[in-house]
């Protein structure tokens, strides 16, 4: 049982080491919020309401 538990311990730490980090960007652009991945205006539900 004690054999098995080290598995276990051993496997889940090996798969956090695999994973590794997040991947999102350290610090985000501003001018870049309310538009697509293109860079282009969003638009329907994804626009960002007229303040």
């Amino acid at each position: 049982m004690k054999l098995l538990k080290f598995f276990a311990v051993t496997i889940f730490a090996l798969t956090l080491v695999a994973c590794g980090k997040p991947t999102a960007p350290e610090s985000a652009k501003e001018e870049g919020y309310g538009t697509t991945h293109e860079g282009k205006p969003a638009e329907g539900r994804n626009e960002l309401p007229a303040d």
